[in-house]
């Protein structure tokens, strides 16, 4: 009976007023919500079980919202708890949502329920947006702070009222005005172990497809995400391959760099992937040219069309990238003296610098008759 209410009570809410996360109003409900990365077509509920770590409460449900072929798209906790280690403050009642991924997806208060700052007085428009805005920040700053540090030394060791003790002025900048310790609760609850919790239920039930929705979000969170779990599958479909050399060509040079990180060796071992991640080395920062010839080099059997382009386009390059193709090339000379003929045609170059770095890459590789 309970997972059955528990649907109906997500349908509501999914389908209730809205086909889209944001912020709405429903019999007094407040809600706020970020773009998901999968439709919410919800049919299932599945309750995971899990460890709060908590003394009072040690287990708690997370609920896992499952399409028809039951793949999961989201997930939610309902949140009771103090946030204030002497009970003075008000309870904190709150449904947590996270994306598939991971990420932070939104809250929503039950019915009636409302978020106060110090007196209890109620949060406004603006300040849930606030808490919103600062609940979507992985990276805000308020999570390097501890609870002892969200209230100035010298009221720390007084006998102050919880609803009204001073705040300490460092943590000002990342809360809610007057209502530090919740935002503070909330935020370390979404980035807390129930986070790894909704992580680990994801990829318990990761597969190419799914793989592949994560590395088509327009979340840079989703992409990471995804490009991090590829090694727990033990084949990839062509569209993964593909979607996954095009970031290569991304504006963003952490997104390059991390997807030339992570890209799988076994790869390596089919010739038309090498070639797609050639054809990469154009497009990519210049700094990273030489990772990508070095990715290249790392594959026992490299095409041996690309070892030759590599090697007559030695003249255009520069410091590193012409470092990075000689070295990559020298791994290759014993069994391809037409590189050996091309490298040493370059002593004629008009270009100085190319004659010196090839005189001494000639003097450091092995004779070969």
């Amino acid at each position: 009976m309970r997972v059955l209410e528990t649907i109906f009570i997500v349908l509501l809410f999914f389908y209730g007023t809205t086909s889209t996360f944001s912020q709405q109003r429903q019999e007094d409900t407040i809600r706020y919500f970020t773009t998901p990365t999968l439709p919410q077509n919800v049919a299932y509920v599945n309750s995971i079980l899990i460890d709060t770590g908590g003394v009072s409460t040690a287990k708690d449900t997370l609920f896992q919202l499952l399409t028809e072929r039951g793949d999961p798209i989201s997930y939610y906790r309902e949140i009771s708890t103090e946030v204030c280690f002497d009970g003075s403050c008000r309870l904190l009642r709150v449904n947590l949502y996270w994306n598939v991924t991971g990420r932070y997806l939104g809250f929503e208060l039950p019915p009636a329920e409302f978020l106060s700052k110090a007196e209890h007085e109620p949060f406004n428009a603006q300040e849930y947006q606030l808490l919103h805005t600062i609940l979507a920040d992985s990276l805000s700053p308020i999570g390097n702070f501890n609870y002892q540090n969200l209230i100035p030394e010298s009221s720390a060791a007084e006998s102050v009222d919880a609803v009204t003790r001073p705040t300490s002025k460092d943590v000002l900048p990342y809360v809610v005005k007057g209502a530090v310790f919740t935002t503070h609760r909330m935020w370390s609850l979404v980035y807390g172990q129930m986070q790894r919790d909704v992580e680990n239920a994801t990829e318990a039930a990761l597969n190419p497809g799914f793989l592949l929705d994560m590395l088509n979000s327009d979340d840079i969170w989703d992409r990471y995400w995804a490009l991090d779990r590829m090694h727990m599958l033990p084949d990839h479909p062509l569209q993964v391959k593909e979607k996954v050399v095009g970031f290569l060509c991304h504006s963003s040079y952490n997104l390059v760099l991390h997807t030339l990180t992570v890209l799988p060796k076994e790869w390596g071992e089919d010739s038309s992937f090498q070639h797609k991640l050639w054809l990469a080395f154009d497009c990519v920062p210049a700094a990273l040219k030489p990772k990508v010839i070095g990715k290249l080099c790392t594959y026992e059997k490299l095409d041996r069309s690309i070892m030759l382009d590599i090697t007559d386009r030695l003249p255009t390059m520069y410091g590193p990238v012409l470092a990075a193709a000689l070295h990559c090339l020298r791994n290759y000379l014993p069994q391809e003296p037409e590189i050996l003929r091309r490298v040493m045609a370059l002593l004629n170059h008009n270009n100085p610098y190319i004659v010196k770095q090839i005189k001494n890459f000639l003097q450091e590789v092995p004779t070969i008759d």
